[in-house]
């Protein structure tokens, strides 16, 4: 049997999974130590490195360089549960086919790389909440994915009926304040 500390991050993430799986009732009341320096590291590293930069102007291989510098405050403010992510740059990228354009945020690097780590965190506890049919911010599932069951389940003839609503400019039209 192995220590506390010397599990693996990804047998922690395994132990909170098949927790919450043998007690659905369980209710987590702290995940913020699972957030740690190499979870973080390793979700920066799967960012992309032609990643546009936030706010701060920050790109990945910089993150990347100064990391030893933005980490521990980074790991302190969320432990200490006082971390507020900064400002989102705001980016207006065409739309295809249109004239308007659609309104990107885009997040600093280090704040992405945090939301990778609470994600990967999360997932592991509320995965097996999802329904077969949802695809929206699932690991290893994309559009693509609903795409192709959705044309299995045309094809095999299992539709009774199918809906389909556009809003036009949702997230617009609200009051943000």
């Amino acid at each position: 049997m192995q220590r506390e500390d010397q599990l693996t991050m990804e047998t922690k993430l395994e132990q909170i999974a098949a927790k919450a799986r043998c007690e659905p009732k369980l209710r987590f009341t702290s995940l913020a130590h699972h957030i740690s320096r190499d979870r973080v590291w390793r979700s920066l590293s799967q960012i992309p490195k032609s990643s546009a930069a936030g706010v701060d102007g920050q790109t990945v291989e910089a993150a990347k360089k100064s990391f030893d510098v933005w980490i521990e405050p980074m790991l302190q403010s969320i432990h200490r549960e006082g971390y507020r992510a900064p400002d989102i740059r705001r980016v207006y990228i065409p739309k295809p086919g249109k004239t308007e354009k659609r309104l990107l945020g885009v997040p600093t690097v280090a704040d992405r790389a945090l939301q990778r780590s609470t994600a990967e965190v999360l997932s592991a506890i509320y995965e097996r909440d999802f329904l077969p049919c949802s695809f929206g911010g699932r690991p290893k599932l994309s559009a693509h994915h609903a795409l192709a069951t959705l044309n299995e389940a045309i094809a095999g003839g299992k539709m009774g009926w199918m809906l389909e609503a556009d809003l036009k400019n949702f997230f617009g039209s609200l009051n943000h304040d």
